[in-house]
């Protein structure tokens, strides 16, 4: 068994042969060559991939070798898998001897009369041992494809593992590469390549994992974990978005919404230019995509039901036309900021920084003192701290004004997303941290409608009596002004509901202080 400590870039078929000299430099070892070819194995219900685990058996020349890799986020820390080996005969799995106690909980036996070929990679590999700033480091060029049937999805890649020394060596290395040639944060492995072409779901949107923290992390390696994980969450839906899916607009601002909540948790921790400008970044992405989710929550949540209820059915017919133009505009703007080299760089220097920026070499004492103090001791601070805060705001809710609430309900968002980092710190509390956490969505929830009403109030002013040439223009105002009627009588209702939903949360026993 061992714990595989890697970084993946990817980058073009050009530039994985413009490497091998780059890296020479730092080596006076020779390149090795293979052609490897990997099978994957799962069951028909993919009962691994459910688990977060793959099995494989690769062929190097007369060798064959069976891997098994447990990715459950976080415990092996930010790069981290639990890895296990073992050579065969041939190219059918051998799980004997193989304990589930042994295999981090994973109950491989259970499966071994389902499993199946599923997908293949055949690789050309490029391989090479650099000591690197006084760590060993192997690195891997890979050039071939994921197969399945008839699909098939080019790999171009580069693999840089950390062997012996510090494993801080792996990002200094990264960035060296990434100077030299046009690299991405490679977000997918190649049996993640190989379900999602296999399943045709390529596109999908791609949904946030549950964070499993080791019990002993520091804060420092901590907020790596949690970080990692949201900028996959968000990176990983970049297909989806492309390809014009609303959940994929979704779930990526759910991503930069949760990863931005982290650097706000961790912040003390974190302060310096480098972080003020992956902050900056992160806000131009989230801004870049706003304004196509608030087109279609308006079409689906608003006028959709609208025009089963007024018998002016042009007029609604009209606004939903101008309507699903602006969605459309902004969809070409999502899908353009994506598909730019500032959104590339946004996502490769993030990754660089969470693994291995200046917060994390900084010697300044007090930040030392932040880095390795006790996940599960900041935690708790920290989300006391933050439902203190929040409960007194409740306290005078109908007082708030407008920009009052609308901080009020990121600060909700904030503490929620933070919960869920840190649940894994806190076993045997499920009942209350469950209480917890529904209060906390029904606030959100409340508060966000609200919200919703203020963005189609500001929407409303694109609507006020135009030029009298523009076509429809009186149907749509007539429905627009409809909507603003609609919605302002719920304004009391939903600030009933907060103020309910808030009753809740301050009953609700802190989850953190076990017991």
């Amino acid at each position: 068994m061992g714990n595989e400590i890697e970084l993946k870039l990817e980058v073009s078929r050009a530039d994985a042969r413009r490497l091998p000299p780059v890296l020479k430099k730092f080596s006076s070892g020779r390149m090795q060559k293979e052609k490897l070819v990997s099978v994957y194995y799962d069951t028909a219900k993919l009962a691994l991939r459910h688990r977060h685990a793959v099995l494989r058996v690769r062929r190097s020349g007369e060798g064959r070798l069976q891997t098994i890799k447990l990715d459950p986020l976080g415990v092996c820390g930010p790069f981290g898998r639990l890895e296990w080996e073992r050579e065969l005969e041939g190219m059918r799995p051998d799980l004997e001897g193989l304990r589930k106690k042994d295999l981090g909980g994973l109950p491989i036996k259970k499966y071994r009369d389902d499993l199946k070929p599923l997908f293949e990679t055949v690789v050309s590999r490029q391989a090479i041992t650099l000591n690197y700033e006084g760590a060993e480091l192997e690195v891997a060029i890979d050039n071939g494809q994921v197969k399945t049937g008839r699909k098939r999805l080019p790999i171009h890649e580069v693999e840089v593992e950390c062997k012996k020394g510090d494993p801080a060596a792996v990002v200094s290395l990264a960035k060296e590469i990434a100077e030299r040639v046009k690299a991405d944060y490679g977000i997918a492995s190649k049996a993640d390549r190989g379900y999602r072409l296999r399943e045709g779901t390529a596109e999908e949107a791609v949904c946030e994992r549950r964070i499993a923290l080791d019990a002993k992390a520091t804060t420092g390696e901590a907020f790596q974990v949690v970080a990692l994980s949201c900028l996959r969450h968000f990176a990983g839906n970049r297909a989806a978005v492309i390809a014009g899916e609303a959940e994929g607009v979704h779930q990526m601002r759910v991503g930069l919404r949760r990863l931005r909540a982290a650097l706000s948790v961790f912040k003390q921790m974190l302060r310096g230019p480098e972080t003020e400008g992956v902050k900056t970044e992160l806000k131009w992405l989230t801004e870049a995509l706003g304004p196509a989710r608030d087109m279609d929550v308006l079409i689906r949540e608003t006028v959709a039901p609208l025009q089963k209820e007024i018998a002016e059915k042009r007029a609604v017919v009209l606004f939903k036309k101008d309507v699903s133009d602006r969605r459309a505009r902004n969809f070409s703007r999502a899908q353009a900021a994506v598909a730019s080299e500032r959104y590339r760089k946004l996502v490769l220097q993030t990754a660089l920084w969470i693994a291995g920026g200046g917060w994390t070499r900084t010697e300044v004492d007090l930040i030392v003192a932040r880095r390795c103090q006790k996940a599960g001791a900041f935690a708790a601070r920290e989300l006391h701290r933050r439902t203190g805060k929040i409960l007194k705001k409740l306290d005078r809710l109908e007082k708030l004004n407008a920009k009052k609430q609308h901080k009020l309900r990121i600060a909700i968002k904030k503490l929620r997303y933070a919960a869920g980092f840190f649940e894994s710190l806190f076993a045997g509390v499920h009942h209350r941290r469950k209480n917890f956490e529904k209060a906390l969505k029904k606030l959100q929830s409340a508060l966000g409608k609200l919200n919703d009403i203020r963005t189609h109030d500001r929407l409303a002013g694109d609507y006020k009596k135009p030029p009298r040439l523009r076509r429809g223009a009186a149907p749509k105002a007539f429905v627009m002004g409809l909507i603003r009627g609609k919605e302002r009588g719920r304004v009391k209702k939903l600030l009933a509901r907060a103020a309910k939903a808030g009753h809740r949360l301050a009953e609700a026993k802190e989850f953190w202080r076990g017991g």
